[in-house]
């Protein structure tokens, strides 16, 4: 599953990418992070609508403990998603401008 999810990640940031290479826009970079990035996020607010449809919570330090992990485990999948995105876009930025030949 995370292997998937890391799968999508990447072909999301070099098609983002090249969508913005194509519009002649050259900063890339916190782009390809934030594009992907957004997955913890979504992953955040599904956890929101779980925790209010199914789980029956009682009591502050219940709700603190759940929302507390879900939020790191929330930003660890921000910083993993948003990294490996940086990563795919870095080597197609790359992988595509070394066959240029400068004169």
């Amino acid at each position: 599953m995370v292997l998937m999810t890391l799968l999508v990640c990447a072909e999301v940031a070099v098609v983002m990418c090249y969508f913005q290479l194509c519009r002649e826009n050259h900063r890339w970079w916190w782009r390809s992070f934030h594009n992907t990035a957004a997955t913890g996020l979504y992953f955040f607010v599904y956890a929101v609508i779980y925790a209010h449809s199914e789980l029956k919570l009682s009591g502050g330090c219940a709700r603190m403990i759940y929302y507390g992990y879900m939020g790191a485990a929330s930003f660890g999948l921000c910083l993993m998603a948003g990294a490996v995105g940086f990563l795919a876009a870095h080597w197609f930025v790359h992988s595509i401008y070394a066959s240029l030949k400068f004169d």
